[in-house]
């Protein structure tokens, strides 16, 4: 056993060193991946570091130029240059007011109460600055973005430079490159011709416009003078009698008041655009009144009466002989006083076949009836109806005004038909004031805005707080 033993050993010792030899390869590749992966992992790190580098650098380039460009606009008061970059910084002034309270950063939205007359600017924060989201009071659907020259016009009409902003229209009218906004060129540029009142360049433009677009141009609105608008202002106002609702017993109070006014009165107007309803009594009063006042010679002005006749006509039907014939007589009455004399003939066949009667005869109207709307009487206003000024702007308390009203109604309605021009600082008051009131529960709508305004509503970003419904071309 001895001779042999020192063969065994030396067998053991060959296989661990096979063993071992074995192992060579698979620590080298151990060590192999683990190179990789440290170096994997090293290359990782050092591509954050650089990312992060390259975001602190932008983020400190971002933040040099807006602060230039704030320092640039504080130190020149005058009317923005013309350039995309003072439109995106307008349009980043106005969604300021959109900001909701921060509890962290400390930034508070402009209320109704205590937003000021400088420009929303000065109140920028850096979250703002580095693009942080603004969040709205109401989810709507994203504003197309503004073409460059409609937002610098937009701008620069705000500021009264109304030469500049005829010569950039009338450039923009011509750049074939426009095709999506020329139209609003050539509309901004009508409204600038009648807000002037320079009809020879409104008419020249209308004329190009049909040529190019083969379609009938916006027509010339001849400016009232103060003698049309003179019977609306004065004695007539206080001879209006409105009826609203249901037209039943209860309009014994406005026929009241009617005969009253008769009296001190040579003339009344009678307002049927609120009524909803009729029934068989109300009808039998109304009739009533027309007949005395007419035979008192008092001059009587029918408005509305179309929304009378639709109610009259809800409760009646031909062939039905209802016990009280005063809504079929009214109807009549209605349509003679309006001078519409074959809708007349037709009811009059239709109520003869009902009762078995002989058709009444028309009898066209008196000279002291007029059944046309008088053009020179405005209609009532509803109550959440507010007509704008001419100009807004920060001199008065206008501004204050129009918020109030608006934050007394659910649906606060601002008719802008006769408002020709806001100025930039009362449009970034009236932004701060109206953001924190829109909300779910309350609606706000601008009418009728000029394309002028329209487009500086929408640089300054007021479609996120009021929808807006420019007039009609």
């Amino acid at each position: 056993m001895g001779i042999f033993s020192f063969l065994g050993k030396k067998d053991r010792r060959d296989d661990d060193d096979a063993v071992k030899g074995a192992d060579v390869p698979r620590r080298r590749r151990d060590d192999q991946s683990d190179r990789a992966e440290n170096a994997a992992r090293a290359e990782r790190l050092v591509n954050s570091q650089i990312v992060q580098r390259d975001v602190a650098r932008k983020t400190a380039l971002k933040i040099d130029a807006i602060e230039s460009e704030m320092s640039s606009e504080l130190a020149r008061p005058a009317p923005a240059q013309r350039g995309v970059s003072n439109s995106k910084l307008m349009r980043g002034h106005a969604e300021r007011g959109l900001g909701t309270s921060n509890g962290t950063s400390g930034n508070t939205v402009p209320t109704a109460d205590n937003f000021s007359a400088t420009l929303p600017v000065i109140g920028m924060t850096t979250d703002f600055l580095l693009d942080a989201e603004a969040v709205t009071h109401i989810d709507k659907p994203a504003v197309p973005e503004t073409p460059a020259i409609i937002e610098e016009v937009a701008i620069l009409f705000a500021n009264d430079q109304n030469d500049l902003v005829e010569s950039m229209l009338q450039e923009a009218i011509s750049d074939a490159s426009l095709s999506n906004t020329i139209r609003t060129a050539w509309w901004m540029l009508f409204d600038l011709y009648q807000i002037q009142g320079n009809q020879v360049e409104f008419e020249n433009l209308a004329l190009s416009y049909a040529s190019k677009f083969e379609t009938s141009p916006p027509t010339w609105l001849a400016p009232q003078t103060d003698d049309e608008t003179a019977p609306a202002t004065r004695a007539e106002l206080n001879s209006v009698v409105i009826f609203s609702g249901t037209l039943d017993a209860s309009v014994q109070k406005q026929i009241d008041r009617a005969h009253k006014l008769s009296n001190s009165s040579p003339s009344l107007r009678f307002e049927f655009a609120r009524v909803t309803e009729a029934s068989a009594e109300g009808c039998v009063l109304l009739l009533d009144a027309l007949k005395k006042l007419q035979q008192s010679g008092c001059t009587l002005t029918l408005a509305g009466g179309n929304e009378l006749l639709k109610c009259i006509r809800s409760i009646i039907e031909v062939g039905r002989r209802d016990e009280i014939e005063a809504p079929w007589l009214l109807l009549l009455e209605t349509l003679q006083l309006m001078n519409r004399q074959q809708d007349f003939e037709e009811s009059s066949i239709d109520y003869c076949v009902t009762y078995e009667v002989s058709p009444p005869a028309f009898v066209a109207p008196k000279t002291n009836v007029t059944a046309a709307i008088d053009e020179h009487f405005a209609p009532a206003i509803p109550d959440n109806v507010l007509l704008m000024p001419t100009v807004l702007d920060v001199k008065s308390d206008q501004v204050n005004t129009i918020i109030t009203f608006t934050r007394q109604h659910q649906l606060a309605i601002l008719d802008c038909s006769q408002l020709d021009r806001v100025d930039f600082s009362a449009a970034s008051q009236l932004l701060g004031g109206l953001a924190p009131l829109a909300g779910e529960t309350r609606i706000i709508e601008l009418h009728n805005v000029n394309h002028l305004v329209s487009a500086l509503f929408n640089v300054m970003g007021m479609a996120e707080v009021a929808r807006i419904f420019p007039r009609k071309q």
